[in-house]
């Protein structure tokens, strides 16, 4: 991990060795600005890294890079990020509702049953992503572009699906209740269980009544 100082464990890492990230972080932004070796220009970096059960409670940030990071039962609730992204970032459960995350570019990445309600991503790029078992309610992916990202038993209830590009993008045993901008589900493969969720959305964005 390079850029920002995160409680650590303590304990030395061997050569090929994650970090191991326990504690809590008030305001992540702050945590960064406060770290001499932290290069904010440039954008703030975390590799090779594993949070274990880590508090972010808040914080806004520019340009933060996740690569071969996994975070298990971490709260990382109410954050601000504008661009950067991940590769190759899991996400085992825990909580990460409220985040807001703008701008950023993902590939290989899985979120599994993951508290992600109210949740933003806008302008975003998913790449090779899965979401499973995961809370989505008012999930947020204006504008956003979906490449092989696959949703399996996800809560997608007043998601927000406004203007986003879809080029592979597969939904299985998923709710779309009260879900908006549906139009941007063009191309998506959907199942016989998810579509009947779908009905009402699609109808409301058709200016169909249902009686």
């Amino acid at each position: 991990m390079a850029g920002v100082s995160l409680p650590a464990d303590g304990s030395p890492r061997g050569p090929g060795q994650p970090w191991v990230i326990r504690g809590t972080i008030e305001d992540l932004g702050a945590a960064v600005a406060d770290d001499p070796e932290a290069d904010v220009l440039g954008g703030v970096r975390i590799e090779s890294a594993v949070l274990a059960s880590t508090r972010v409670l808040g914080g806004e940030l520019a340009g933060l890079h996740l690569r071969d990071v996994l975070v298990d039962q971490a709260v990382l609730a109410g954050i601000v990020i504008d661009g950067g992204g991940g590769t190759r970032v899991e996400i085992t459960g825990g909580r990460i509702s409220g985040a807001v995350w703008i701008r950023g570019e993902f590939h290989d990445v899985v979120l599994d049953g993951v508290r992600a309600d109210d949740v933003t991503l806008r302008s975003c790029t998913l790449g090779r992503a899965r979401f499973s078992r995961c809370d989505l309610s008012r999930l947020d992916l204006t504008g956003s572009r979906l490449d092989h990202v696959r949703f399996e038993e996800c809560d997608l209830t007043e998601a927000v699906f406004t203007d986003v590009a879809i080029r592979a993008a597969s939904f299985r045993g998923c709710r779309f209740d009260g879900a908006a901008g549906v139009t941007g589900l063009t191309n998506a493969e959907v199942d016989a269980d998810s579509l009947l969720t779908l009905t009402g959305p699609m109808a409301a964005a058709l200016g169909i009544s249902v009686v």
